[in-house]
């Protein structure tokens, strides 16, 4: 019985046997025009880990978000390429009174995207991206 608890501590302190290090991550996202996104999710597959973890974060009203990773704050040191989703439509209310895209369709797939960020664990990584808003 003692080693059963022993192993079930170690796994859990180990963050789930992952591994993975992570480093507080938050920021905005404005439109060209100053503008906040003011909802979506962001989501960021990093380029320079070889196990693709991706970071993600509901984007608020006021454009800011928090990344997380597999649930936890913060996400995995080094680049990453970047994606906005946004928020689906609501089957409640008829197409004509469904909310407008706020930004660029080219933000959807990391294939089109050209947002890049950069997570570096010596600084506070405060990322304020701009995008180009829908047509």
């Amino acid at each position: 019985m003692k080693s059963i608890v022993f192993f079930l501590a170690i796994f859990l302190l180990s963050g789930c046997g992952d591994g993975v290090t992570l480093y507080p991550a938050k920021g905005t996202i404005l439109l060209q025009n100053g503008q906040p996104v003011t909802q979506g999710t962001i989501e960021c597959e990093s380029v320079d880990n070889s196990k693709k973890l991706n970071a993600t974060a509901s984007i608020q009203k006021d454009g800011s978000f928090e990344l997380e990773t597999m649930g936890n704050k913060g996400a995995v040191a080094g680049k990453h390429k970047v994606t906005l989703i946004e928020p689906p439509g609501n089957s409640d209310l008829p197409l004509d009174k469904q909310p407008k895209p706020q930004f660029s369709p080219i933000y959807r797939s990391y294939d089109t995207s050209d947002l890049l960020i950069t997570i570096n664990p010596d600084n506070n990584n405060n990322l304020n991206l701009k995008v180009a808003p829908a047509k």
